[in-house]
């Protein structure tokens, strides 16, 4: 309470004078009443100063995340790749050998995301590409998930030379919906959407668009 008092009366001088007004001896019957005009000051700051969010781009590797985040940070998005990310800044427990991948520390990445989506300048919240971001819902938008048919998916990966055993390992993730259904259970129907990524680039695109227009 009083951190929250002392940046109002900071910021807006006036509030500071009636708190001072108000908080006189003179309302002797409401032995409550400072505790509510703390509570309404808590509810203004909190009204008043919207929390900066993020838009989740998730899906199997292979489905089109960065194509995507990279089409829309031409509409003046910024985004992050969570995947070098959490490679550049040593965001992880140790790197899997068998399954050619990195254990992500989800504290320090969680942590590290939040920072970087409070220090977001744009008006617009700040994409985040990658498909292990579990970040708490209050700063989260909107999650879009990618989905690709699975013949599409299986060739995308060999073209990037994935092993079959990497290969297939994502191939059942995608049939199983793992994604999909951990976002779901993370943050809700209400602001998880699907987008198909089989058709053209630019059709995904402008389906992410749509779904953007109305967060």
């Amino acid at each position: 309470h009083v951190s929250s008092l002392l940046f109002l009366f900071i910021s807006f001088p006036k509030l500071s004078v009636v708190y001072t007004f108000i908080n006189i001896p003179t309302f002797p019957t409401f032995p409550t009443f400072h505790t509510f005009v703390d509570e309404f000051f808590l509810f203004f700051f909190n009204k008043n100063f919207t929390m900066r969010q993020a838009i989740i781009i998730t899906g199997t590797p292979g489905t089109g995340k960065t194509t995507l985040s990279k089409l829309l940070s031409k509409e003046g998005y910024s985004f992050i790749e969570v995947g070098k990310l959490v490679k550049e800044e040593n965001l992880y427990d140790y790197f899997d050998e068998e399954t050619d991948s990195y254990v992500v520390n989800d504290d320090l990445l969680n942590a590290r995301l939040i920072v970087l989506i409070e220090e977001n300048s744009s008006s617009n919240p700040l994409i985040l590409d990658g498909h292990v971001v579990e970040i708490p819902p209050s700063y989260v938008a909107c999650c879009i998930v990618l989905r690709t048919s699975i013949g599409l998916l299986r060739q995308r990966l060999i073209d990037r030379s994935y092993t079959d055993e990497k290969i297939e390992e994502n191939v059942e993730a995608e049939i199983m919906e793992v994604i999909l259904t951990d976002m779901l259970n993370l943050y809700g129907p209400e602001i998880v959407f699907t987008v198909l990524s089989d058709t053209s680039t630019e059709e995904t695109f402008q389906s992410a668009l749509d779904i953007l227009g109305k967060i």
